[in-house]
């Protein structure tokens, strides 16, 4: 049996306290999550040395995460990426939403899964805690009382298991992801540039320069977008790309092969000198991959480091943002009383 340490992690404004869930293998290599947001707070890795990593960046104390719109580590919903105009139809009717970016809703709008306390459930068999909360009708403008839960799972291969799920009673539209900022080199390390990417996709979504999918499905040959092969990050960021120049940098929508309820390898991550790898699985068809364009130190990170730009990376696997807006889109819609779930796989190896 595994030991679940929990400790307080600081009151949020409403005076309910939060906590700090920690998962450790036998490895040495262990996890915390919050509550708050169900966010990914730290990744530690054990090194040769005997020296633990931290390769997720995060804040030392809840009030960090209350008080952030970077979404450092959390679970996303109910919607990941954009819906174009804040507005969608579903069966009929329209659904009109808060707009919090670009004149569109991003990530769930004004208070999001990220702004949600969840209750936690351990299960120190499983080395796993899981996440709950109940969201209601018509937040942010989206139909359905939602129950959801957000689980991590730490195994002893290296390995973060996070399944989201979510049931509703009214059809519904849903796309949930984590939304961590990783960095192999360390939290504090300075920018993720020389890390080395591949992404198991072809086809990327083509944004207009409100930063949002229009539609358009591109094919990545010939540009600053294949990354086919492994590839340095900072490589080809600054290339005179128009798609590069609208979110100053990657924040694009892969397109990955799909089959629905498969868990397939989409992505692998290495640090500058190579020595840590992460591999990310999903079982949904897209992958956002953002290089951390909009940091800007101006938040106090982890022991007060200040998480400048390009510090972080994310690698979101979700359904393509934008969906509930274009019929060719695979649909990111949620029936009633049925259940959805996704699983994201990552898997670290130290070198």
């Amino acid at each position: 049996m595994k030991n679940i340490e929990v400790q307080p992690f600081g009151r949020l404004k409403t005076g309910r306290e939060t906590y700090l869930y920690t998962l450790k293998n036998k490895n040495n290599m262990s996890i915390r999550i919050t509550d708050y947001g169900a966010s990914l707070e730290a990744v530690l890795l054990p090194q040769k040395t005997g020296v633990l990593r931290d390769v997720v960046l995060g804040f030392d104390s809840v009030s960090g995460y209350e008080d952030t719109a970077l979404y450092l580590g959390a679970t996303i919903g109910r919607y990941a990426g954009q819906i174009r105009g804040g507005s969608f139809w579903l069966n009929g009717e329209e659904y009109s939403l808060f707009k919090n970016d670009h004149g569109n809703t991003l990530h769930g709008g004004r208070r999001g899964f990220d702004k949600h306390c969840f209750t936690a459930s351990p299960d120190e068999d499983k080395n796993m805690v899981t996440f709950l909360a109940s969201i209601e009708d018509g937040e942010e403008g989206f139909p359905g009382n939602l129950q959801i839960g957000s689980s991590y799972r730490l195994t002893d291969e290296n390995e973060i298991i996070m399944v989201h799920t979510a049931r509703s009673d009214k059809d519904t539209v849903l796309n949930m992801t984590n939304h961590s900022y990783y960095n192999l080199d360390g939290h504090d390390s300075g920018s993720i540039e020389d890390h080395r990417l591949k992404i198991c996709g072809s086809r990327f979504l083509e944004l207009s320069e409100d930063c949002c999918p229009n539609g358009n499905i591109l094919d990545v040959s010939g540009t600053p977008m294949d990354f086919l092969k492994m590839t340095r990050i900072g490589e080809r960021i600054g290339a005179p790309y128009p798609q590069l120049k609208i979110s100053e940098g990657y924040d694009h929508n892969w397109n990955i092969e799909w089959t629905e309820g498969v868990i397939r390898k989409i992505a692998v991550l290495e640090s500058s000198s190579g020595d840590v790898r992460m591999e990310v699985f999903s079982d949904l068809p897209g992958l956002q991959f953002y290089s951390g364009n909009y940091l800007n130190g101006s938040e106090a990170g982890k022991g007060g480091c200040r998480y400048g730009f390009r510090t972080g990376l994310c690698l979101e696997p979700q359904y393509y943002p934008a969906a509930p807006n274009y019929k060719h889109f695979p649909a990111a819609v949620l029936r009633r009383n049925k259940t959805y779930k996704h699983t994201i796989k990552l898997k670290f190896y130290c070198l």
